[in-house]
């Protein structure tokens, strides 16, 4: 009877990935005036995870086996996405499955994939307009998605977490603008309220965000966000 009351899982961890080729390439980019894509030449879902990408898996994996114990792994089907879970699977040790989940998979930049801030000017210029006139929360560039788009693949993954995971603690491991995205949902975010987050602070890679689930509020709170076990160089 008490988990036909509860209507959400008792812990939800969301992890964006380790650290992926793409991530590097793009912070490459970022320091070039004259880079205008990072895309190395893959489909962004066959990205793998660098070395320090692995490393913060395996050590965000030690890290979550000392915290809890999980009934389910919900993956992005994107590369970097499943690498990540099953290096954070092999520190944990009981050895849920690992699901793999196309509602979490990354945002699909459609035309502009790949593409650095200034090759997107060069090459789309009237796309670049577009982009700055409606802003980042809503612009969908041809071929691609925006984030409500995003939203709407997100929320149907929540459906089946209140329908088949009531009381069981869960593992999802995923994309920058999936977390954010999750955050918007479970805390009824406004445009400006996502913008302002996403504004203040990066989603790490392997960082961790937390909620539990408050019987007397019977609902999800926040235990945490963006929070790394992992020593951060950079």
């Amino acid at each position: 009877m008490k988990n036909k009351e509860q209507k959400w899982p008792s812990h939800i961890v969301i992890v964006r990935h380790g650290e992926s080729e793409r991530n590097a390439a793009k912070d490459r980019a970022k320091r070039s005036a004259s880079a205008h894509s990072f895309g190395l030449g893959l489909r962004d879902m066959d990205t793998p995870l660098t070395k320090r990408g692995l490393e913060q898996a395996r050590e965000t994996g030690t890290a979550l086996a000392k915290r809890r114990r999980f009934d389910t792994v919900f993956s992005s089907p994107y590369k970097r996405a499943f690498q990540t879970a099953e290096c954070i699977l092999a520190g944990l040790k009981h050895k849920p499955p690992i699901v793999l989940e196309e509602r979490i998979r990354e945002i699909e930049f459609g035309i502009l994939d790949g593409l650095a801030k200034e090759g997107i000017k060069k090459r789309y210029p009237e796309e670049a307009s577009r982009r700055e006139r409606e802003g980042k929360y809503w612009y969908r560039p041809p071929g691609g998605e925006s984030r409500p788009d995003v939203a709407l693949r997100v929320h149907s993954f929540l459906g089946t977490l209140t329908r088949d995971y009531r009381g069981k603690n869960v593992l999802i491991v995923c994309h920058s603008v999936v977390v954010l995205i999750f955050r918007r949902l479970l805390e009824r975010w406004t445009e400006d309220q996502y913008l302002r987050v996403d504004r203040e602070e990066d989603v790490l890679n392997c960082a961790v965000t937390a909620y539990r689930y408050e019987r007397r509020a019977r609902k999800l709170a926040l235990d945490c966000y963006n929070k790394i076990h992992y020593r951060n160089d950079s």
